[in-house]
C-alpha cells in the first residue's frame, strides 16, 4: 500500500523504487499483487511518461492514504502505551497485604508519580495465578504460596507465622508460644485458598491436629473473631494496631518450634513485557515493603 501511495505521488515507478530504497521489480510486484487482490487497475502506463492513476485508482489512493494515516497513528499509540510513564497500571494484590502495606505503597508511589494511575486488582491466591496464567495480569503482589512455572518471582519480605490470641489469654504474657499449646485452643482459620493449605502444613508439620471451630476469609474477620474469645489463630501478617474493628485487642506471639514462613513475592507472568510505569511501581515496591512489614511487638 505505501508503494502504491509513493507511485502515485512521484508518477514513475523507477522514482518510486528510489525513495523507498528497493528494487523496481519489487514495486512493479506490489502493484500487480494490489491490483490482482482487489481487483482493479490502479495505474495507466504512459510510454515516457510514466504511469497515471485510473478514475479506480485516484479512489484507491485516498482510502490508501486514510488507512496508512490510521495505521501510523495506531503505531503511534502502542508505543506510547509501551513507553509512556503515565497512563494506568493495574497490579494483583493478596487481600490481606491490600489493607496493610498496598495503601501505603499506593500513596507513596501516587505522590512521587501522579501521572500513573494505579489500580489494585484485590485478590485471593487461586485468583492471581489463574490471572498471571492468562496473562490477564501483568504484576502481582502476593505470597508464596503455590508457585508455577513460568512465573518470575522476586523475595520482597519475608513472614514468619505468629500465634494471635485474645489479650486476656495467659498465653499472651509469654514471650514464645508452642504450637502444641496453640493447639490446645479453638482455632480460627484462615481459609483462602491455598493459605488454607500452609496454615494446615505448619500444624501437621509438628504432628498436631487443630481444633478448627471458625473459618474466616478476611485478616480483620479473624483478629477480631480472636479478639471476642472465640478462639486462636495464626498470622503471618501483624498490623502495625492491636485493636480490631470490634474495638478489642489482640496479642501476638512468636512460635518456639521452627515454622516455614510465607514470603511476600513480586510476581508476574515471563511472557509478558515488562512496561516502564510497572518497572518504576516494582523498584519502589521492592525498596519499601521491607520497611512496611518491619517487626513489631504487639
Amino acid at each position: 500500500m505505501r508503494y502504491f501511495v509513493m507511485c502515485a505521488e512521484t508518477g514513475t515507478i523507477s522514482e518510486a523504487a528510489r525513495r523507498l530504497n528497493i528494487s523496481q521489480p519489487s514495486v512493479s510486484a506490489a502493484i500487480q499483487q494490489l491490483e490482482d487482490l482487489y481487483n482493479v487497475q490502479l495505474f495507466l502506463r504512459v510510454p515516457t511518461k510514466g504511469i497515471e492513476l485510473t478514475a479506480e485508482g485516484l479512489g484507491f489512493l485516498e482510502r490508501a492514504r486514510l488507512l496508512l494515516s490510521q495505521s501510523d497513528q495506531f503505531r503511534h499509540d502502542v508505543d506510547a502505551i509501551s513507553h509512556t510513564l503515565g497512563g494506568e497500571i493495574t497490579v494483583a494484590s493478596f487481600v490481606n497485604l491490600t489493607p496493610t502495606i498496598i495503601a501505603e505503597l499506593v500513596g507513596a508511589f501516587h505522590e512521587k508519580h501522579p501521572n500513573i494511575q494505579v489500580h489494585i486488582l484485590d485478590l485471593d491466591q487461586h485468583d492471581i495465578l489463574s490471572g498471571l496464567a492468562a496473562g490477564k495480569i501483568e504484576l502481582a503482589i502476593t505470597f508464596d504460596l503455590a508457585l508455577q512455572s513460568g512465573f518470575s518471582s522476586s523475595v520482597l519480605a519475608t513472614l514468619p507465622p505468629l500465634a494471635v490470641f485474645p489479650s486476656e489469654d495467659p498465653l499472651a504474657q509469654e514471650d514464645t508460644v508452642s504450637l502444641h499449646d496453640v493447639a490446645t485452643r479453638p482455632f480460627i482459620l484462615m481459609d483462602l485458598p491455598h493459605t488454607r493449605d500452609y496454615f494446615h502444613r505448619l500444624f501437621s508439620d509438628q504432628k498436631i491436629v487443630p481444633r478448627i471451630d471458625f473459618r474466616c476469609h478476611s485478616l480483620e474477620a479473624v483478629r477480631s473473631f480472636v479478639a471476642s474469645g472465640l478462639g486462636v489463630s495464626l498470622l503471618n501478617i501483624r498490623p502495625s494496631t492491636q485493636l480490631t474493628y470490634s474495638g478489642r485487642s489482640v496479642v501476638t506471639r512468636p512460635i518456639a518450634e521452627p515454622m516455614r514462613p510465607l514470603q511476600i513475592v513480586l510476581l508476574r507472568n515471563n511472557r509478558l513485557r515488562m512496561r516502564p510505569a510497572l518497572s518504576l511501581f516494582a523498584d519502589m515496591a521492592t525498596r519499601l515493603i521491607p520497611a512496611l512489614v518491619a517487626p513489631r511487638r504487639t
